[in-house]
Formats: structure tokens, sequence, C-alpha cells
């Protein structure tokens, strides 16, 4: 950041944001404009003022924060002193009252464009990396259209989506997670890499929102499975996500059994799951996704310059049984990493392009295509050794 830009405040928060492990959008070795115009859109200059004192995470240990404050500060004497001094930091610095202050981070907080833990700790929120503008209703009112027509600048022009989701190195955030059904029975199912065993054993609350890829294509009036897929009510927060949201007035708490049922039902449709790359059982996200507005599906088969990496790949890999297959090609339908093919009105599947997501094997009638246990992309013990590892490999 030169010195003409060391004063302004949006200059601060991006200069604060490329802390994070995947950095933010660049072009040319400089903050792509659009990105810019996009924090400009979501922050107001009132709030620039404070949120530019604002760093990534609230403590050391990132997304697990939560965990380790609420193990910090269990009494609410402790809590509201770190609140206060949080405030008065922030206050000093910028030099308005703590009241005036506070004010101003509960409504960036109420609004999505900050987070904050238990009202005592404000953070940056990375909008680009939660689609946090599409997905909570608030931050949308701000961004709307332009904010979805910057985004597609960014990201897809500007090809950022190279960078979303896996480091310059091939590690992958998120990873595919298919569903027990598309597993045949006799493969070893890994409680962190199937769908249904996640939801068992994740923290509550398990929280149902509006999915942010297929709303912000909606908003450009892009969006292909208008008549396929749901934007309302299709993409899962769960456990520390899930009750941030339910605080902010966010989205609709599931029982486990409707989650369960849910999956299965989004499963039939043909959508596909990710979530972290990680064997931790407290979850954060479970996204449904699409290939035609994914941000993470069309990065690896729709854009000029693919990135395989976008999502780690399942550790099972579909098989068809020949003698079964009734040629029907459903499967080739669903696939949307086109691996399965028709030869002698048999299915085939090209195992150098399957996900292992199971998306074929759900609805096939015959039964005769099936996933079967392939290690072949590592799974990182909890958020802190994968995001530190693609910090890492990003700044070699």
């Amino acid at each position: 950041m030169n010195s003409a830009n060391h004063h302004d405040p949006y200059e601060r928060i991006l200069e604060n944001m490329r802390q994070y492990p995947n950095d933010i959008p660049m072009v040319n070795g400089g903050v792509s404009e659009a990105f810019r115009a996009y924090i400009q859109l979501l922050f107001t200059p009132e709030e620039a003022q404070v949120a530019q004192y604002l760093k990534l995470r609230p403590i050391p240990g990132g997304r697990v924060a939560q965990w380790v404050l609420n193990r910090l500060f269990r009494t609410r004497f402790i809590q509201k002193a770190a609140m206060r001094q949080s405030i008065r930091t922030v206050s000093l610095k910028i030099g308005r009252s703590a009241g005036e202050t506070r004010s101003i981070l509960e409504g960036m907080t109420q609004r999505g464009v900050i987070q904050d833990i238990g009202g005592y700790s404000y953070f940056l929120t990375m909008p680009h990396l939660f689609n946090i503008g599409f997905k909570y209703s608030k931050a949308l009112e701000r961004l709307g259209k332009r904010g979805a027509e910057l985004y597609q600048q960014f990201f897809v022009t500007e090809k950022y989506y190279k960078r979303y989701q896996s480091s310059d190195k091939g590690t992958s955030m998120s990873r595919i997670i298919p569903v027990k059904k598309a597993i045949h029975h006799q493969s070893e199912i890994q409680p962190a890499e199937e769908l249904h065993n996640i939801l068992d054993c994740c923290m509550e609350p398990i929280v149902i929102t509006d999915c942010p890829c297929r709303n912000r294509k909606d908003i450009l009036g892009e969006r292909e499975c208008r008549d396929k897929y749901p934007i309302r009510e299709s993409c899962f927060q769960v456990g520390l996500f899930g009750e941030y949201f339910l605080r902010r007035g966010e989205g609709r708490r599931l029982e486990r059994q409707e989650a369960h049922d849910m999956v299965d039902r989004f499963a039939a449709l043909g959508l596909i799951f990710t979530t972290e790359n990680t064997r931790d059982p407290n979850r954060f996200v479970i996204c449904c996704c699409c290939e035609c507005c994914c941000a993470l599906i069309r990065g690896m088969t729709r854009f000029e310059e693919k990135n395989e990496f976008c999502t780690a790949k399942s550790n099972y890999l579909a098989s068809v049984d020949g003698q079964t297959c009734k040629g029907c090609g459903r499967c080739v339908q669903r696939c949307a990493f086109h691996a399965v093919m028709m030869h002698d009105d048999k299915a085939r599947v090209d195992h150098q392009k399957c996900y292992g997501c199971g998306v074929c094997a759900v609805t096939c009638p015959a039964q005769a295509i099936r996933l079967h246990q392939e290690p072949r992309s590592p799974i990182y013990a909890n958020g802190l050794e994968l995001m530190s590892r693609i910090y890492r490999e990003n700044r070699d």
C-alpha cells in the first residue's frame, strides 16, 4: 500500500484481508478494482473508519476461536470486560466514544458485513469466500445487482476462482462428500467422508439457509437451473455457523431427521455435496452444489482455465456392473464432470474425471453404478492445520 493510500480506511481493510490464506482478488500485482468496488459497496464510509482496525480472526486459532473463547471467558464478568476492551481499543483509534463505536460495530454485525463472537470480539468477514452478501439477506440489500456484477468480474473474468478454494500447490479447502445410498455395501464408509454420518456427528444447531451461488446467478438473470434446483433453503450452516445465523435472524433450524430427509431429496435432484476438507466433526458449512451456478463446481468444469482442485475428490470412485446395467443413460445425464459415457449400450466411468460425488448412483434404476472406496485425496485433521498449510503454500 503506497503512502497516498495509507490513511484510506478501505485500503486498510483490503490490506488486512490479504492475510487470509488465499489472499484477495489481485490483478497484475495490485488489488482488483472490481473487488475494491465490492468492498466499498459493502461498507459505508462511517463503517469503514471502524472496520479498518479489525482483523480476520478474533484471537489466534481462527475458526476454533469460538471453542477457545467459550472456555477462556466462562463468566459474564470476564465476557463483558473483554467486550469493553475490544471496543475501547477501536474507539480510541477512531476518536469516538465507546458507545458510538459499539453501535457501529453492532450495526455492521447485524447487516452481516463483519462477524462477532458473542458480542465481545469483532472481526472481518471474507465476503468473497463465504458469499456473505448473497447468503445474508441484510448484506444482499446493500450489494444488490451491482454487487453480483462486481463478483462476476473479479471471480470469473479476472479468474479469482483459480485460487478461491485451493492453494497454488493444489491443497483444497473443501471436499466432495457422497451419501450412503451411492456407496457400494461392501465398501468401508469413513464417518468424515459420508454426509449422513457427518450430520449425525456434527454440532447443533443445523440451520438451512438460501444458496448464495444460485441467488447471485438469479439476480444476474443467468441461472440455468431455475426449474431444476431450489435457491430457498438449500445450504446448511451447522454448529457455530448455524448458531450465528440464528442469532442474526437468518435461516431456519432443522431437526436432524429433517436435515437427513432434505439431503436425500437434494441427492435425488442431482445436487453435489461439499464441506470442509477435514476430519473434525465440528463442521461449519455443507453446500449443495449445482454445476451451472456453484463457485466450486464451475471452476472445475466450465471456466476457461479450469482448477481441478477447487474441491478435493472424495475417496470413492464410481464403477459400473456391466451385467446389471440396462443402458438407460440416466447416469450420463446426471454427471456434472462428464465422467460417465455410454459404450456398447452400457455405462462406463472415466476414473480420471470422476470426483466420487455419487450423483450418478443414487437414482440408478438397476443399482448398476455404485461408489467403491479408493483413497486418492488427503483429508486434514482440522481447520487450523488445513488453513495453515494453504497459507504457507500460497506464500511460497
